[in-house]
């Protein structure tokens, strides 16, 4: 599968590798566990952004098989077969765990994937994505802030959306009305441009946490239907015993969908449980 084959290239790749950008910072100690807690738990006492390949092959290893885990779950929540194709558009992609998601299924469908991510040092990782990968096509554009990118460009013909992780990490910086604003204009230029012979399928994952935009995600529905666009279903998840997503149903199960090698959950430490929030729309 393709997450086992990114996994392994970026295991080789941080094994292999002597840290020398981080370590004259006297925190650092050249532990990219560190780095990643001090980034996700807004403490930037460490670092302050991941453009760090080394950082990145950590992480990969670290989040990839749960936060893939959490996108099959949402795609277990769709009829599939109502999808002649699957055009994906991922906003904030990182290392693509929703293309692995995709990947999973076996699906026999063409997959076209196109992942934005602000972070050019994801260079080396997507390279070995868009070679390994069995899908019709693999596109990442890097440098691109997608806070900003839709005031000036549409993207058509896309019919699946996944914003995962994104949310949580800009909310902080343009809170509620950033978000409904920045909702109004994914709907406008990306969402009333989508195929008419294809439903569309949106699929928000992020953290469950109050303070990091969780209980608006449901406000895109708005944005959507204000574009005179119909949400035949609406999914709201949770995987946590005591998750507050509003009116969302709990997951019955939250166990990670792969089998991790002793290696990884020896060496990265890895998140294995899911625990996210989901907003899962179709489109009309």
């Amino acid at each position: 599968m393709l997450i086992d084959e990114i996994v392994d290239f970026c295991d080789n790749e941080y094994s292999s590798y002597e840290c020398t950008v981080c370590h004259k910072h006297h925190l650092c100690q050249q532990d990219c566990k560190n780095c990643l807690d001090d980034l996700h738990y807004h403490k930037n006492r460490i670092r302050t952004d991941y453009s760090c390949e080394h950082l990145l092959d950590y992480y990969v290893c670290r989040y990839s098989y749960k936060y893939c885990s959490e996108i099959i779950y949402a795609l277990e929540c769709v009829d599939l077969s109502r999808y002649p194709y699957f055009n994906i558009l991922s906003l904030g992609c990182g290392g693509a765990p929703d293309l692995m998601a995709f990947d999973y299924f076996d699906l026999p469908k063409a997959i076209k994937y196109k992942g934005f991510d602000i972070n050019e040092s994801w260079e080396k990782i997507h390279n070995c994505i868009e070679e390994k990968s069995n899908a019709e096509s693999v596109e990442f554009y890097r440098g691109y802030d997608v806070l900003d990118f839709f005031d000036r460009e549409t993207i058509e013909k896309c019919n699946v959306i996944v914003v995962e992780y994104l949310i949580s990490f800009f909310y902080s910086i343009i809170g509620q009305v950033g978000l409904v604003e920045w909702f109004d204009k994914l709907a406008q230029q990306v969402v009333s441009y989508k195929p008419s012979d294809s439903p569309m399928l949106i699929i928000i994952n992020d953290a469950d946490s109050i303070h990091i935009g969780r209980d608006n995600f449901p406000l895109l529905r708005n944005s959507i239907e204000a574009q005179d666009l119909t949400i035949i279903n609406e999914y709201r998840r949770h995987f946590k015993e005591n998750g507050y997503f509003p009116c969302s149903k709990r997951y019955l199960s939250n166990v990670n969908k792969f089998i991790l090698p002793d290696r990884i959950k020896t060496l990265y430490k890895p998140a294995i449980k899911c625990e996210s929030v989901q907003l899962i729309l179709e489109v009309k």
